[in-house]
């Protein structure tokens, strides 16, 4: 089963990160947006000066909403940045790139797709890939591998939810949300 390393040229030790459990911890280590909205119910762009970093991938990733363009740089949460690019060095370095389709997604300030509360995407705490093929609702057909790595690093996987609140394209940093 592939596991990220405890060690590598591109983080000093990923697993010195572990994810937060419920909205106090996640508020408590990602910060609170409450603090940067404005009036009209939108994110300040101060949070993410503030908050937000770019994560890379050694490979390009193919956007799912404009199949004409890649890109190998992504905003994420600060915190993130450096376990999410291991991370993408990881499966190159274990040969799962070909597992990895397209990119739906890291940073979006929102609501979840199935619930009232904020996506743990408005943290840049969650990413989604290959969502064309792994619906939310649907079993999917997410490689066991790529989860297996994903939850070596800490990552909870939306496909071991249940009902139509699954969701096998998605990736967070957060457990109890």
């Amino acid at each position: 089963m592939p596991q990220l390393p405890a060690t590598s040229q591109h983080e000093s030790n990923p697993r010195l990160l572990a994810p937060p459990h419920g909205m106090k911890e996640i508020l408590a280590m990602f910060g609170d947006h409450s603090e940067y909205l404005r009036p009209d119910g939108a994110l300040d762009s101060k949070w993410q000066s503030e908050f937000l970093a770019t994560a890379s991938s050694p490979f390009p990733l193919l956007l799912a909403w404009d199949r004409t363009r890649y890109i190998s740089r992504f905003a994420c949460h600060r915190l993130l940045s450096e376990v999410l690019t291991a991370v993408f060095h990881t499966i190159q370095e274990q040969g799962l790139k070909a597992t990895v389709h397209s990119f739906g997604g890291c940073f979006a300030f929102r609501q979840q797709r199935a619930g009232s509360k904020l996506s743990a995407h408005s943290w840049g705490i969650a990413l989604d890939l290959n969502p064309e093929t792994n619906q939310q609702g649907t079993r999917g057909n997410m490689d066991v591998n790529l989860v297996a790595l994903f939850r070596s690093a800490g990552f909870t996987w939306g496909g071991d939810w249940e009902g139509r609140t699954r969701d096998p394209m998605h990736f967070q940093f957060c457990t109890g949300y």
